[in-house]
């Protein structure tokens, strides 16, 4: 479901911070909302005056208020009722600007909340992007255990009782860093960010089959844990069936990905067998992604070098 933020509400959180002060429609603040179906859908949330495409919350900066002191009486009139008649959230005048009467008697008119500020235009529009934004991203609750790995964040996935707990403690005393432990919460911060954090209550907390609840950083300080991190691979503690063990990539392993809000993240699948070091995988897996992401493929080039041997070697 879409969350909404009403004008009232952004104005109480952000009012003193930028300066904003009312011109008229705060009777109506309360009304007006913003909301967002997709970080790829338009209108936008916050940006300067645009009439092909309004934003919810117009920002008039100095540019955009001498083309309507350039337009005659009757164009600005007339541009200005477009303006009010597409319903935006709210209108900000920024940098000090004066608010006409004709802009404050059409925005009255049709109960637009009309606000002003001293800050510069590009200073209200990039702060309101950011903080409604954040206000208003999507947000999803995964089951898992996420973790800080070598500067990535990365989510551990598998059944219930595949040791994501316990490869996490190992994890923690090989040096690396607890976000949360099972209900991650995400957020889509951008079409290509997703932000990770740990629900108040489950903060510092690791629960492990026969240990219970430990407290990750009175037991390790305040270095084994982290607030948030953005998600970039998830490791899928995969319990194979008998006789799974021969469909194994043995060259590649097994990846793919998997649907995380609006985006798909790369997961790789770890086989749970008897006597392996789940830890030294899992760390060997978070290297080799990040060789990757810098353009280095091992399997690819391992090929390449085995293709090149073969050329080598004479006709019989």
């Amino acid at each position: 479901m879409s969350q909404t933020l009403a004008v009232s509400e952004l104005v109480e959180r952000l009012g003193e911070r930028l300066e904003l002060h009312w011109v008229c429609g705060r009777r109506e603040a309360r009304r007006r909302t913003l909301s967002v179906a997709s970080f790829r859908a338009r209108p936008s949330l916050v940006g300067f005056l645009n009439l092909i495409h309004p934003n919810q919350v117009q920002v008039l900066g100095a540019e955009e208020q001498e083309w309507l002191d350039k337009l005659d009486a009757r164009q600005r009139w007339e541009t200005i009722a477009e303006i009010c008649s597409m319903r935006p959230a709210a209108l900000v005048v920024a940098g000090g600007g004066e608010v006409g009467d004709d802009l404050e008697e059409l925005a009255g008119d049709s109960a637009t909340p009309v606000l002003r500020s001293p800050r510069p235009a590009w200073e209200l529009v990039s702060t309101l992007q950011y903080e409604v934004a954040r206000a208003l991203a999507h947000r999803e609750v995964v089951h898992g255990v996420f973790m800080e790995i070598f500067t990535i964040g990365v989510l551990i996935t598998g059944d219930p009782g595949a040791g994501k707990s316990e490869l996490a403690l190992e994890l923690i005393t090989r040096g690396h860093r607890l976000i949360a432990d099972d209900s991650p919460e995400f957020t889509q911060m951008t079409p290509d960010i997703i932000d990770g954090t740990c629900p108040e209550a489950l903060q510092d907390c690791l629960e492990v089959r026969g240990l219970g609840v430990l407290n990750v950083r009175r037991m390790f300080g305040d270095a084994a844990v982290k607030t948030n991190k953005f998600l970039r691979l998830i490791l899928h503690l995969h319990q194979p069936q008998p006789g799974d063990e021969s469909s194994v990539d043995r060259l590649a392993g097994r990846s793919d990905s998997a649907p995380v809000l609006d985006m798909d993240i790369p997961r790789i699948l770890l086989p749970v067998l008897p006597g392996r070091n789940l830890a030294v995988i899992a760390e060997a897996a978070v290297r080799n992604f990040m060789l990757q992401l810098k353009g280095f493929d091992a399997t690819a080039d391992f090929i390449e070098r085995h293709g090149r041997l073969l050329g080598r070697e004479p006709e019989p």
